[in-house]
């Protein structure tokens, strides 16, 4: 049972058209001016073969959705220099990726972002890195991520590098 009631945060100063303004702006800055794209993957949860014990499922058992190209406004890590040991074996692994996206556009693509999901960033015309999705942002009614606290608009989304192994759109 919902029990749908009337939002009346600022509502002297700011209305449901006046969000609605707002959302609209931001997309066409975003998704018009902006056009950072990314491809979303989604794993089919319910094609995909588990684990009977841990409920678990291997890298080459997952299934996908067909991918989705999102618009946002992201925020690429710098590459991160390791080391294995002392004796200096070292690698350099990409940084973190982290985005924004207004809930709208997955609204009106009828799709979401869940942990465990894929992201394709294009690094240039010949590479694509992919990332696993770790923070998918739905929990995104706090202040920074609402308009003059109003009403949520958009989430925080954070990835972590994925292995080669793991996942590369093939």
């Amino acid at each position: 049972m919902t029990n749908k009631r009337p939002i009346r945060r600022v509502s002297k100063f700011y209305s449901e058209e006046d969000f609605e303004l707002d959302i609209y702006m931001g997309r066409e800055a975003v998704e018009g001016d902006g056009s950072f794209e990314i491809i979303l993957y989604r794993v089919d949860r319910e094609s995909t073969q588990y684990d009977d014990i841990y409920y678990e499922a291997s890298a080459h058992d997952l299934s996908f959705l067909s991918p989705v190209s999102l618009f946002v406004v992201p925020l690429l890590e710098e590459a991160q220099n390791k080391t294995y040991n002392p004796t200096n074996m070292r690698y350099l692994e990409d940084g973190n990726l982290k985005f924004g996206i207004y809930s709208q556009q997955l609204e009106q693509l009828g799709v979401d972002i869940k942990v465990g999901d894929y992201i394709g960033y294009q690094i240039d015309e010949e590479d694509m890195v992919y990332f696993t999705v770790t923070n998918s942002g739905e929990k995104n009614y706090d202040y920074k991520h609402t308009i003059l606290g109003y009403k949520s608009a958009f989430r925080t989304v954070e990835c972590t590098i994925a292995n080669p192994d793991e996942f590369n759109a093939i």
